[in-house]
């Protein structure tokens, strides 16, 4: 029994150091490649077991000897990571309360059914000392903290991109909640079956609450700072859609004038070639033939016109039938931002998905965009290689962009739309899936 309790403790202090080590610089973000942080990350865990037992064997004191732990993983996580002292300090706080948290909780439930109830500090000796209570502490102690470790393992990356008044905020917390704690450890040895409840509930809810405080501040951070993001990007890609599409539609009048000019000089040489009855002819063959004109959109808008128009052209080139009804009864007014951001993700969806199509003969994209009453209906359709929709009906991304740019899209034209007053309404069926914006055209 003596020799497996003692395994059994090496193996304990082991998987905790390493446990710690390996969350904290989770939080921090580690400073080397995988394979060298689990070199280092082991060699400091067998160090740590050492340090440990050999300090036990000669130091009874169970707050010294979690002092020399806690110093000790401080030193380490400047070899394992990076970040600045607040951060490292915050997340070795916060990571020892809660194991430390999860062995006091364990130890009064042991105590609790135990047959020694009477006797509460008999028990207590038991889980401290060595016997079969002993072992089950530190079986259950342990798997609990991996448990724990692992489960909250999403939250780690995001801890150093908190502020400093967060950082400060859970620390204080985790800091008052260890302190708490380590006040109630010695209730444990009371012979009191009352004082002992009452140490049980006390340290889970003190647990409890860091626990909270700590998942609200890193998700309410996260959310704050990826809306934020988002928002900005959002802003920034529709302003360069709207400058795109303004230098876009300033080439294309140009270029009308200069074809317009070219066909006035072809006519001027033709009157002054009286006697050249070969180059007369020849200009004469020139100015019957009619230009073609690609199928521009008149709406009287020029953003929608621009969008349109680009698109025809887009449409073109990746062989892709196009076609639009523009029916617009009143001036909008609706920024041209906001019609870039909603008309032209639209199409661009539209585009990306015929794209996946193989048959040419089977890519379409209808645009229809019209006015009732007081809102402006932009509705594109366009054939679609499989259903977009997930499980929980949510638009999915298919494009595979490096940035992780992708599904900014949708997002965009649903932001933009909810700011007129207006919804999104997608759609997929037999092939064909139909996006419709309604937006308020307020005046």
């Amino acid at each position: 029994m003596d020799l497996l309790l003692g395994i059994l403790e090496l193996f304990a202090t082991f998987t905790e150091g390493l446990t710690v080590f390996s969350v904290t610089a989770a939080m921090c973000q580690r400073k080397y490649d995988i394979r060298k942080h689990i070199a280092f990350l082991v060699a400091s865990g067998a160090v740590y077991t050492a340090f440990i037992m050999v300090i036990r064997a000669f130091v009874p004191y169970a707050s010294l000897i979690t002092l020399v732990a806690v110093l000790f993983s401080l030193a380490v996580s400047f070899l394992l990571s990076k970040g600045d002292i607040l951060l490292r300090c915050t997340s070795l706080m916060v990571t020892w309360f809660f194991f430390h948290a999860i062995d006091y909780t364990v130890s009064y439930s042991l105590v609790m059914v135990m047959d020694r109830l009477a006797r509460s500090s008999e028990g207590a000796e038991s889980i401290i000392t060595s016997g079969a209570y002993r072992i089950i502490f530190i079986l259950v102690s342990r798997v609990l903290q991996l448990l724990i470790a692992y489960l909250f393992r999403h939250i780690y990356p995001k801890v150093k991109a908190l502020e400093r008044k967060y950082l400060s905020l859970i620390l204080s917390v985790a800091l008052g909640g260890y302190v708490l704690l380590n006040a109630f450890a010695g209730l444990i040895l009371s012979d009191s079956v009352i004082t002992v409840q009452v140490a049980v509930i006390l340290s889970v809810f003190f647990t409890v609450i860091s626990l909270i405080a700590t998942i609200f501040a890193v998700t309410v951070k996260t959310k704050y700072e990826k809306e934020k993001r988002e928002a900005e990007l959002m802003e920034i890609t529709n302003t360069m859609m709207k400058k795109n599409f303004a230098e876009m539609q300033n080439t294309h009048d140009t270029i009308r004038q200069q074809v317009h000019d070219f066909k006035n000089h072809i006519r001027t040489i033709n009157g002054m070639l009286e006697k050249d009855t070969e180059a007369k002819a020849y200009t004469e063959q020139l100015l019957s033939v009619s230009y073609k004109q690609a199928r521009l959109c008149n709406s009287g808008n020029s953003v929608i016109d621009s969008i349109i128009n680009c698109k025809i052209t887009e449409a073109e080139l990746q062989n892709t039938q196009f076609s639009y009804n523009v029916a617009l009864v009143s001036e909008l007014n609706i920024a041209s931002i906001d019609i870039c951001a909603v008309l032209a993700n639209q199409i661009d969806n539209a585009l990306e998905a015929c794209r996946k199509i193989s048959d040419e003969k089977e890519r379409f994209v209808k645009v229809k965009i019209f006015q009732k009453e007081s809102f402006v209906f932009f509705k594109v359709e366009n054939s679609c290689k499989k259903n977009p929709f997930n499980s929980k009906r949510e638009l999915v991304s298919t494009k595979s962009d490096p940035s992780g740019l992708h599904g900014y899209g949708i997002k965009n034209i649903i932001r933009t739309a909810k700011s007129y007053n207006g919804t999104v309404k997608s759609d997929y069926s037999d092939g064909v899936f139909t996006s419709v914006a309604m937006m308020l055209n307020n005046s």
